[in-house]
């Protein structure tokens, strides 16, 4: 990660990734929700790690993350 104000999510959908990025918490989980939900509306496997320097910040989006995979998967 070459900008350390920035939160980057790393997303692998099957056999594509993509690199999230954006300078808040909020923006960050948000990017990525939205994506989750199309990969797996598509019926991809989903995979992720998250990064920045507020680990708290990071904690949360994880989980925040972890639950809209949870969702997902059981609707």
């Amino acid at each position: 990660m070459s900008d350390s104000r920035l939160f980057e999510v790393r997303i692998i959908t099957g056999a594509a990734g993509t690199i999230l990025r954006a300078e808040s918490e909020s923006g960050a989980a948000g990017k990525a929700e939205e994506l989750i939900r199309r990969a797996h509306h598509r019926g991809s496997d989903i995979a992720l790690t998250v990064s920045g320097r507020d680990v708290q910040a990071v904690h949360r989006i994880e989980l925040h993350l972890a639950s809209t995979i949870h969702e997902v998967e059981r609707a």
